[in-house]
This record gives C-alpha cells, structure tokens and sequence, in this order.
C-alpha cells in the first residue's frame, strides 16, 4: 500500500462517520436542521453537486485524452481519471439526492421523466454516463483495450451534455439576472474542464506507484500545459462576465455581483475562488515552479479546492436577492431569510460524502489488479510502449 494511503485512509474513514451523523439527522429529522428555506431553496449540497458532476466530466476528459484520441503519454493519468470520475459523479448525485424534499421519490425522475425539461433530460444523461464508466472499468479490468475507444468517445459526447447542460439548468431561469445568461453553459464547461484536469494531476502526482521516466515527464508537462491553458481561459471568462455586468448596470445584475465581491462572504471569491484557485496556480505553473512535482501537485490542489468555492458564488447569490425589494420584511421566520450560512448538518453530510468519494478513490487504486500491480504501468521507454500499444 503506498504511504499516503496508509495516512489518508484512517482520516477519510473517520470523515465518513462525522458524515453518517449527518444524514441520519437528515433522515430522521428532515429539513429542521437545515439552514436554507423558501427563499433560498437551494444551500451548500447544490453547489458542491455542481462543482462535483462537473469534475467528474472534466477528470473524464483525460481518459478521452488518451483512449479516444491517443495521447500515450498520458496513459497512467488516464487509469487515474476513471475511478476518479465515478466517485465524483456518485458524491454530486448523492448531495443532490439529500437536497430533495421527499427522498424516497427519486425514482419518479426515471418513471415519470418530463422531457421536456433540462433537469428530466439530465438524469438519464448522468446515467448513460455512470454506465459508460462502469463499462469503461471492467473493460480495463479484462484488458479489452478495443472497447476503450468507443467508450471513451461516447462518454466524452455524454460529458459536453451534461457539462452545458448544468449550465442550462440555471441559465434558463429568467427570473435570476445572474444565471440567465448563454455564457452560464460555457462558464460550467470550462469549470468542469479545469478542475477535472487539476484532480487528476494531484492524484498523478501524490498517489505515483511508478518510477520516474520519460513517460511521466511528457504526461507531467502535458497536465501542467492544460492546466495553465484552462486557467486562462476561466480568467478571461470571470473577468468578462463580471467587467460587463457591471458596466452594463442592470440593478438586480449588479447587486448580485457586488454582493459576491463586497458581501459578507467577499473571502469566498477573493480567497478561495480568486486568490487560490485562479491566481496562486497561475503563477505557480507559470513559473519554474510548475515543473517541479510537488509544486504542481500543491497547485491542482489549490485549484481543486479553489473551484468548489467559485461553484457556490454561483449558486447561492443569486437566490440572496429578492424578486420584491420589501418581501424580506414583509414576512419574517428563520426560513423566511435571504441569508444563508450551511447548518453543522449541511457540513457534517458534505465533509462525509466527499470523503467517502476519497476513500472509494484509494481503496480502488489498492484492491483493483489493473491499477495496483507495477507491471500494469509499465517500466520500458515511452517508445517501447507506442511500439506496443
């Protein structure tokens, strides 16, 4: 077992339990120890659903890289990205699961699926996707290397679905000015992309089995070159939309990104959306610094952490800002409020659910042959290994 295994496992173990608290608070208690309510619907389990899903699409992206268009070099990232992107994909479906009023009715999203509904389109969408990860693991499994091609290809058309799908499901409501935008999809996307990439080069980096080679070299300079491409292009979309809502001066427009910058979680989109997931990484990876294995593990982690953060200034603004200026005096109860900070049951379910994620991450790497044995990396050249794939 490698030795940051042997440390995290106890850890993320004990995470799970504080998480099991929470939900069976949920379960038993429903919505009392929740902190949102009518006016704000939607707290921290939405935002990190989002930010989750879209990780799991990005971390996917990797495993396309190299099975769907042949980037041999990135090939023990890719072994990586799969199980990656399953966990994910199931700790964002389970949050979203929790957030729901009547939990034993989810199957009516399959039974009575109204299609022409974004979210009734996406759960069967996430679905096909789960399935083509599942396949994608047994494939790798049994050493069908013909199918990881088609597979990959498949899944990567079901990760631009529901990655501007995401997008589209807050883009469309006209009512909240600071969704209701054709950049949302993309915004998601480009997201999703970049923390994606950023996971799998921190678990590249921290959870290596393999000797230094001139593969790991090349698929090193690759991650560290997407990772910078992608945060550039998240800057310049940040900056864009914020630069011209702002100009552009519509009230509700303005006051919901003032809020983000000047309210009084302004440490979330300075701090950690700016600050550690754009900005720090950028400079870290721009420098001689990136090139450096610890350097760039540190700085896909800060971006990894930084993005959750952005996901829910996304979120949770836009439902702060009243459709009716005197409704939140108009009507006063605790869930009557336009302001939100998660309850310790919101944490506690979060922390336990991306935990378990982790957890599910390394017991796969160290139970699963094909990602366990150091034959199944490889020990030639990296032109030994084109010669025989």
């Amino acid at each position: 077992m490698l030795r940051i295994s042997r440390i995290l496992a106890p850890v993320l173990a004990l995470a799970v339990l504080v998480g099991i608290v929470g939900i069976w608070d949920r379960l038993t208690t429903g919505d009392l120890n929740l902190n949102y309510g009518s006016y704000v619907p939607w707290g921290l389990w939405v935002g990190l659903y989002v930010y989750l899903v879209g990780m799991s699409g990005g971390a996917f992206s990797v495993a396309f890289l190299h099975h769907g268009l042949g980037i041999i070099a990135l090939r023990r990232a890719s072994g990586y990205a799969i199980p990656i992107a399953l966990a994910s994909l199931g700790a964002g479906l389970f949050l979203v699961l929790m957030d729901l009023g009547q939990l034993s009715r989810f199957w009516h999203l399959y039974t009575r699926t109204n299609f022409g509904s974004p979210l009734g389109l996406m759960i069967w969408v996430y679905t096909l996707y789960a399935g083509v990860l599942v396949a994608m693991l047994v494939a790798m499994a049994r050493g069908s290397r013909g199918l990881l091609k088609p597979l990959s290809i498949a899944g990567f058309a079901l990760v631009l679905v529901f990655g501007g799908g995401e997008g589209a499901l807050f883009g469309v409501l006209s009512s909240k000015p600071l969704w209701n935008s054709g950049l949302l999809p993309i915004r998601f996307l480009a997201g999703a992309f970049l923390s994606g990439a950023a996971i799998v080069t921190f678990a590249v980096v921290a959870f290596r089995r393999w000797s230094a080679d001139p593969e790991e070299h090349e698929a090193l300079g690759l991650l560290r070159l997407a990772l910078l491409l992608l945060l550039g292009t998240n800057i310049v979309l940040e900056f864009t939309e914020t630069s011209v809502a702002l100009y552009g001066g519509v009230p509700t427009l303005v006051e919901a990104h003032r809020l983000i910058i000047f309210g009084p979680y302004w440490w979330v989109f300075w701090i950690v959306q700016i600050g550690m997931g754009l900005v720090l990484p950028a400079i870290v990876l721009g420098t001689r610094l990136g090139a450096s294995r610890p350097w760039l593990g540190a700085a896909s982690l800060l971006i990894a952490v930084g993005l959750a953060g952005a996901k829910q200034n996304i979120v949770l603004p836009a439902l702060a800002i009243p459709e009716f200026r005197s409704l939140p005096e108009a009507f006063v109860h605790p869930r009557l409020s336009i302001t939100y900070f998660p309850s310790g049951t919101e944490w506690a379910v979060a922390l336990g659910v991306v935990a378990a994620a982790a957890l599910a991450f390394v017991v796969a790497i160290e139970v699963l042959p094909f990602l366990k044995e150091a034959r199944s990396w490889g020990t030639g050249t990296l032109h030994d290994q084109r010669r025989v794939l």
